[in-house]
């Protein structure tokens, strides 16, 4: 099974940058987009915004212009879970899971530490590890796809030295990743494969930080149940093709999706 996740920052501007076919040509299994900025009737059934064999799923946020996640499958769902159950939470579209026969994969959003607002994003977060926490006793595979806004170590981070202090990279920022994958459970997919890699998946603008050389953080994961750490084949971020200040991270599982792949 292959997954790709990639904060698109649009898309429509993904489109036009040349996101399905590149979609195609990766042979994908399940695509999870995060920040689509799109209402869903606008490209449903238009097959410029989704790949031909794809089913294309959204859960969109009330302003058009951000937020929204979409997961676009080869593989019918069994089931389709849109938000947290928190209005407050769900409001900017941030969380869609769907359901296969082994694995169930997310796309989500958390609230970004540099441009919302702290009490928003803690109170995501806290709702967040509440719920993966609690479906660690489902007897089922999960993989959570997102931009989690965190750099998790001075690895992840290109100019770690000048960002002691900043959105993202703080003692509390770090020890929220690694309590995710170190008391809860779960995996860093990447990491799997590549244990001492640098690595980068966005690119911000100098402004961002205000500082003209932020570098490069890694910030787009794909957090994995531990169970399935050992059926992590293949991962990485395909640095030569970004779009906007973001690159795609593919990730293959030696998992089954359905009955039929797994005969």
């Amino acid at each position: 099974m292959r997954v790709i996740s990639l904060r698109c920052e649009g898309l429509i501007s993904a489109v036009k940058q040349g996101l399905i076919e590149w979609i195609v040509s990766k042979d994908a299994d399940i695509v999870c987009l995060q920040d689509v900025r799109v209402r869903e009737y606008k490209v449903m059934g238009d097959s410029r915004f989704c790949p031909e064999g794809f089913e294309a799923f959204y859960f969109e946020g009330e302003d058009e212009d951000q937020g929204g996640v979409a997961i676009f499958t080869r593989h019918t769902p069994k089931a389709v879970m849109r938000g947290l159950g928190s209005y407050d939470l769900d409001r900017d579209g941030r969380y869609i899971q769907a359901d296969f026969e082994y694995v169930s994969v997310v796309s989500i959003l958390p609230p970004s530490p540099t441009t919302d607002s702290a009490e928003l994003r803690a109170a995501f977060l806290e709702s967040l590890e509440t719920w993966m926490r609690k479906i660690r006793k489902k007897r089922r595979h999960f993989i959570f796809c997102g931009d989690f806004g965190v750099a998790a170590r001075t690895l992840d981070l290109e100019e770690w030295h000048q960002h002691n202090e900043s959105p993202g990279f703080t003692k509390e920022d770090r020890h929220w990743i690694n309590m995710l994958l170190n008391d809860i459970g779960y995996v860093d997919a990447f990491r799997e494969v590549f244990t001492n890699e640098p690595a980068y998946s966005w690119f911000p603008r100098p402004e961002v930080f205000d500082m003209p050389n932020p570098g490069a953080w890694r910030t787009d994961l794909q957090l994995a149940s531990l169970e399935i750490s050992r059926r992590v084949l293949a991962a990485g971020y395909v640095s030569k093709r970004r779009f906007d200040d973001r690159v795609p991270l593919i990730v293959d599982y030696d998992v089954p999706v359905s009955d039929e792949e797994d005969d």
